[in-house]
């Protein structure tokens, strides 16, 4: 019937019919063959775009943080510290080197030296490099713009800021012995928020999550760098921590373990490292307004009960012995403070033992486990075998038993130096000799 009624149609109409089939069939295939076209670009481009966007969103297990769980203590911390969410900033620079200088140009020379052989030249940790002035020198300047050419040459960019001069501020000069050290508390304030705040150096610079400090009297080991990466990641996460130092105020004594990290109650300085959030939420708002900047830190309203990372071999050494603000305090042990010269993979290292109810666990056992004596004669013989302890009343005990075997015998705001719950140790031999307080171990 079909056939029928399509033979009967007038010519010039069967052959439009025939003509529209063939150009429909040949449209439906083209729009089909160029939909599937356009749908496969499309999936492959948000594949890509998509790829992209989650490695920029992506937080590394090195930037997560943790909630504060006392804000005075961590006597009664619980075992299993929670961990807490760092602000993210996109980009690299994310642990910038700042180097406070005044005006010795031959100490900030040989301080970027000692940095430049040691920096990894892929700009990672402590890169880009801030070197902060107290003023304006002419020394300081060419000594800056040299090495700001060799570090630029392989990729690391050196910036270099300004610090006004108390008289350039309007600003009355304290009177003396204090100044030196209020001059350089407000150049540390200005620099700190500088730097955190994303104003010192390019305006690419991303928001650091932390920062590393050094002076420009201080020399680093090999593996300085390599120590500041691994234990930053550490310092982020966990809250009974506030600093990470490279440095041993005791670093004197021989025979100490080049991989052996240790907590303490004491800030040490001298080459250390903190975060933004620390910076931030905590100390740019009420800095050290009296000077000693390092002992308002020690102090239990800063420390708040929190503890740093030190290493038993100093990765930083101490040689400005002319000039300084402390006029070479502590000169006759800091020149012997030994600095690795054994570089160690940290990134190799397994350092989970820093965790603090771990740590806390492990170095109780060590201490208890001891050979507890009344005398130094005593420790010294049983030292030869094995480890041992003696007990001190007080500081004035302390004070004597440590300068007996030749270890700083202060304290700052109650904490003996290097100490970890009011324990102090040094290495005799292969073996170590802690001096204790009376009646176990106790806060401050």
């Amino acid at each position: 019937m079909k056939g029928t009624l399509r033979r009967n149609l007038p010519p010039l109409f069967q052959r439009k019919r025939r003509r529209k089939s063939v150009f429909g069939v040949f449209h439906t295939w083209a729009f089909k063959a160029l939909f599937v076209i356009v749908v496969a670009v499309w999936t492959v481009g948000m594949f890509v775009v998509c790829s992209r966007y989650s490695r920029l969103i992506e937080i590394p297990a090195a930037t997560r943080r943790m909630l504060p769980i006392s804000p005075y203590s961590v006597k009664n911390a619980p075992e299993n510290v929670p961990i807490r969410v760092m602000n993210i900033t996109k980009g690299g620079y994310e642990s910038p080197l700042l180097i406070f200088t005044c005006e010795r140009a031959n100490y900030l020379s040989k301080t970027l030296d000692n940095v430049y052989s040691s920096i990894s030249r892929q700009c990672k940790f402590g890169c880009p490099i801030i070197v902060s002035e107290d003023g304006e020198h002419e020394e300081i300047r060419k000594t800056v713009l040299s090495y700001k050419e060799k570090f630029e040459a392989i990729g690391i960019p050196l910036v270099h800021i300004h610090h006004k001069l108390q008289n350039q501020l309007g600003i009355r000069r304290p009177s003396k012995p204090t100044s030196a050290y209020v001059a350089l508390a407000r150049h540390y304030d200005w620099a700190l928020s500088q730097v955190f705040d994303g104003k010192a150096g390019d305006s690419s610079f991303s928001l650091p999550f932390r920062v590393v400090i050094l002076e420009e009297d201080i020399q680093v080991a090999p593996d300085f760098f390599s120590y500041m990466e691994s234990t930053s990641s550490q310092l982020d996460k966990d809250s009974t921590l506030y600093a990470v130092s490279a440095f041993n105020d005791n670093g004197h004594v021989e025979n100490g373990d080049p991989k052996r990290l240790l907590r303490s109650d004491f800030f040490p300085g001298l080459g250390w490292m903190m975060t933004r959030d620390f910076w931030k939420d905590e100390l740019q708002s009420r800095w050290a307004p009296d000077g000693y900047w390092d002992d308002w830190l020690r102090d239990p309203k800063q420390r708040k009960g929190r503890q740093v990372i030190r290493p038993e071999v100093s990765r930083t050494y101490h040689f400005g012995s002319k000039g300084g603000t402390s006029g070479n305090q502590f000169g006759s042990i800091l020149e012997r403070v030994k600095l690795n010269e054994r570089p160690i993979r940290w990134e190799m290292e397994d350092l989970s033992y820093l965790e603090y109810s771990v740590y806390k666990k492990q170095y109780t056992e060590l201490v208890t486990s001891s050979k507890l004596v009344n005398t130094l004669d005593e420790a010294e013989q049983i030292s030869k075998t094995g480890n041992v302890r003696i007990e001190y009343d007080n500081f004035s005990h302390f004070h004597e038993l440590a300068e007996k075997i030749g270890i700083m015998d202060d304290e700052k705001a109650m904490v003996p130096r290097t100490a970890y719950q009011g324990i102090v140790e040094k290495r005799q031999g292969s073996n170590l000799l802690f001096l204790t307080p009376k009646g176990g171990f106790v806060g401050y």
